[in-house]
């Protein structure tokens, strides 16, 4: 069991909360627990998700098609994930590793942005494809 809490620190206690931190600890009485404490990270918003699913995915999704490729938005997903949130673990001294990919759901909102803008840049470089920007009016030639 994992017991997150959020709270603003003040003179070095807890600003509100504690009546939450006091339960989650009775629910571990008598067992051993690591306690992390780390600074609230803005995770991406509702906006940046929606423009992700519903504009760029679709589009990356249409310039594999073009090509004679057909993914389904997952795949393309995880393809761009793979390309562009893999980091290299290191796993002994002898230089071998491991890769890990990063889930976008951990990316803070400025992550998400980088994120968004490497594949943009990729498919304009790599695929010959424009890709609006979130916002952007986008003209469809008929």
């Amino acid at each position: 069991m994992k017991v997150t809490i959020h709270s603003e620190v003040e003179n070095g206690r807890l600003k509100r909360n504690r009546a939450a931190l006091s339960r989650a600890l009775a629910d571990f009485e008598g067992k051993e627990v690591s306690i992390t404490i780390q600074r609230k990270k803005k995770t991406r918003s509702t906006q940046q998700n929606r423009y992700y699913w519903g504009c760029l995915l679709p589009a990356v999704q249409a310039c594999f098609r073009d090509a004679g490729h057909v993914l389904t938005q997952e795949d393309t997903h995880m393809m761009l994930r793979a390309k562009f949130l893999t980091k290299a673990l290191p796993i002994g001294e002898d230089g071998e590793y491991i890769e890990q990919v990063r889930s976008t759901t951990d990316l803070s909102t400025m992550e998400f942005n980088e994120y968004i803008d490497n594949i943009r840049y990729w498919c304009q470089e790599n695929l010959n494809a424009y890709i609006p920007e979130p916002n952007e009016q986008a003209e469809l030639e008929l």
